[in-house]
């Protein structure tokens, strides 16, 4: 499982490093202006549903219900059913975006709530807010934008679901590099565009307003050329679509029964950030872009170290359940836990104490200006708090789905989505941004509490001394690393910009050398995955 996420990983890595470059070019563009705000929050939109109707959801319900039918009925049952439900899927995907675009008024109205009546209180911009859904005044320029752009994305929804679709069932036949890289043929297909767009086109074109436009328009040909990545592996596979309703078919009927009480369960984290964009629409003009921002580079930790262990267990746990071993069940979750854990805690470390230099370096540049670094870098920090118990509750949740348990997810939701809100509501006050952040979190804390508690039962007991004996050493280490690299980046004066090379060139030795002295030291405490990865390197050192 865990050679299978370091491909999935590996891949992962690709993707984000095109992620910041993307991002990277936005920024230049953008900067914190309110087009910038209006992008980002557009640019949610379809995404937050991708993570219902795509990776999230659907591919939680779907992977189990193909390996029951290859179990039960065969290889052509296998097909049958991808053919039917990827139709069935695609039919009320087309309705989703058709709806979503006659109401996107109403959803960009309600997430840039702040904007209607800046500084007064909630009930009073909702007023505000119901009067210019009826015409009695008029929109603000950067809700309407935000409207605008999220018309022209939402198509995007639909090309993405389908290609989880198609990733779906390249990972039921254990193909999980090609799925894990289509994000980094979007990233290339966004940049391409953009970069053309603004390189060839009239200046005007880069102004912030009509650049947003241009941005817009690459994230559909991105969306695209992720599909069409995929299709030719998932044809010589012997799979297709078949365009329609497929209701009657049992198999069909049972991955949408399953999806439905996951929808909240799977999207614990996304519903997060909607509710946060809601509330960092009282804070500053450029707030939606911070945290925009920290979001992209803590997600792209969580990509990493999570999404990729994440994607790989639920195929390898889904069929040890049909076994019914829950002792190599419980290992296979521990496994997982451990295995996310030994990079992401010392990742979560390094990157709070580093924020500010790993901000100028990836992100400073145009109309991305040295406030809007302090600002993300702040956010970012905050934001690093919680990565672990985020990425601990998308794999606690793989677990119940394998368990075929999607109940438990949704309520492990609906409690982490109160405690965000009410956790971003006091804390955003003192700490703006980065209180919102912090709240994400802490809220996610709140779900994984619930979704371990529930794992007892079937799991016949938890792996907790398994995973306690790996957590604790990690994070002893990643400790003694953080305090080491924070008194390396003072000596070497990292925490103040030198351009992009003269940053660079003092803050990857100090990621390097934090890096070395981590990985000494879970070999000192004896941590097995630190002899794995010690043998690894042997392995390609002498293969050479």
């Amino acid at each position: 499982m865990l050679r299978s996420a370091g491909v999935v990983g590996f891949m992962t890595l690709l993707s984000r490093l095109t992620g910041i470059l993307q991002s990277r070019i936005v920024a230049s563009v953008l900067g914190l202006s309110g087009a910038a705000d209006a992008f980002n929050v557009a640019y949610r939109i379809p995404n937050l549903l991708r993570r219902f109707t795509a990776e999230g959801t659907m591919t939680s319900a779907f992977l189990p219900t193909l390996t029951e039918t290859e179990a039960q009925e065969g290889e052509a049952a296998v097909q049958k059913l991808v053919a039917q439900f990827l139709g069935t899927l695609g039919f009320c995907l087309v309705l989703i975006c058709a709806l979503g675009i006659l109401a996107m008024g109403l959803i960009t109205g309600l997430m840039m709530l702040g904007r209607f009546a800046p500084g007064h209180s909630i009930p009073h911009q909702l007023g505000q807010f119901a009067q210019a859904m009826v015409g009695l005044r008029a929109v603000p320029p950067d809700v309407a934008l935000t409207t605008t752009l999220g018309r022209w994305m939402f198509p995007y929804l639909g090309m993405v679901s389908l290609t989880a679709g198609l990733a779906a069932a390249l990972n039921l036949r254990g193909r999980f590099g090609l799925p894990a890289s289509v994000s980094t043929f979007y990233n290339l297909a966004f940049i391409a565009t953009g970069w053309l767009c603004l390189k060839l086109g009239p200046e005007r074109w880069r102004e912030p307003e009509t650049a947003a436009y241009l941005f817009a328009a690459a994230t559909l040909s991105g969306g695209l050329v992720q599909l069409l990545v995929l299709w030719p592996s998932f044809r010589r596979l012997g799979f297709g679509i078949q365009w329609g309703f497929y209701w009657k078919h049992p198999g069909v009927r049972r991955a949408l029964t399953r999806m439905a009480p996951g929808l909240l369960g799977t999207g614990i984290h996304p519903i997060n950030v909607v509710l946060s964009t809601l509330l960092a629409s009282q804070l500053f003009e450029g707030a939606q872009t911070v945290l925009f921002n920290a979001n992209m580079l803590g997600e792209a930790v969580l990509g990493l170290f999570a999404t990729s262990v994440a994607t790989v267990s639920l195929p390898a746990m889904s069929r040890i359940v049909e076994t019914g071993d829950m002792d190599e069940l419980r290992h296979s979750l521990a496994t997982a836990l451990r295995g996310t854990a030994v990079l992401a805690i010392p990742a979560s470390v390094g990157m709070a104490v580093l924020a500010q230099p790993i901000i100028a370096l990836t992100l400073r540049t145009g109309r991305f200006d040295g406030r809007a670094v302090s600002l993300t870098a702040a956010t970012l920090a905050f934001q690093a708090v919680g990565l672990l118990f985020i990425a601990s509750g998308r794999i606690a949740a793989q677990c119940l789905y394998a368990l075929k348990d999607y109940r438990t997810p949704a309520y492990a939701a609906l409690l982490s989505m109160v405690g965000n809100l009410v956790l971003s509501y006091l804390l955003m006050k003192p700490l703006s941004t980065g209180g919102i952040a912090l709240a994400n979190g802490l809220a996610s804390l709140l779900g994984l509490t619930w979704l371990s508690l529930r794992l007892r039962k079937p799991l016949q007991g938890l792996p907790s001394r398994e995973v306690l004996k790996g957590w604790l050493p990690m994070a002893a280490a990643s400790a003694l690393m953080g305090l080491a690299v924070w008194q390396l980046g003072r000596a070497l004066d990292v925490y103040r910009f030198h351009g992009v090379w003269g940053t660079a060139q003092r803050l990857f030795p100090v990621i390097a050398l934090g890096a070395l002295l981590y990985f000494a030291l879970i070999y000192a405490f004896g941590l097995p995955e630190s002899r794995q990865l010690a043998n690894l390197v042997k392995r390609k050192i002498l293969r050479r």
